[in-house]
């Protein structure tokens, strides 16, 4: 599997405000049906930080979008 970023900024720049900050350990999990790329938010959340699908569809819902909240029980 090949990752791809959509995005001006390459993902080693992603932490420029707080360089010594070790960032969130970002995930993949399933949610409903469609592969995301997560980071844990609060107890109950996940934050969406990106999608791992082909299907453009999947980039026009509005609760994956960037930053989206997803509840960390959806992971299977």
């Amino acid at each position: 599997m090949i990752d791809c970023y959509y995005t001006t900024m390459p993902p080693q720049f992603e932490n420029l405000e707080n360089p010594l900050e070790k960032p969130a350990e970002i995930r993949m999990v399933c949610y409903q049906g469609v592969h995301v790329y997560v980071r844990p938010y609060d107890a109950a959340h996940y934050q969406v930080t990106g999608l791992c699908t082909t299907n453009p569809a999947h980039y026009l819902r509005e609760d994956l979008k960037p930053g989206a909240l997803i509840p960390i029980l959806c992971e299977r």
